[in-house]
């Protein structure tokens, strides 16, 4: 289990970089955050090719798989009733059907 902020994503980095929005905070699988800000760049192809080149120490480990699901799950079973989750659906359930 990692300590994370939780929620880790661009709609709550500022340009500093600064995060905010915490409200997810607590303990989640290893590589959650890093999951989670690279599911939601799946959007722009060539940020999300930098945001992994950047973590990949962490999400190309074995115990990253859980929080790289735990991440897509969130984003999936939400994407129905807050619009905000609907944009990354696509592009995470295509992203998994790779894994």
């Amino acid at each position: 289990m990692d300590h994370r902020p939780g929620d880790l994503h661009y709609g709550n980095i500022t340009r500093g970089p600064h995060i905010v929005d915490w409200e997810g905070w607590g303990r989640a699988p290893y590589g959650y955050d890093a999951a989670t800000l690279y599911l939601y760049a799946l959007l722009v192809p060539e940020t999300a090719a930098r945001i992994h080149t950047e973590v990949a120490p962490i999400l190309d480990r074995s115990e990253a798989r859980t929080g790289l699901l735990t991440a897509a799950a969130q984003i999936l079973q939400a994407q129905n009733r807050v619009n905000f989750y609907a944009e990354p659906a696509g592009p995470v359930r295509e992203h998994l059907a790779h894994l």
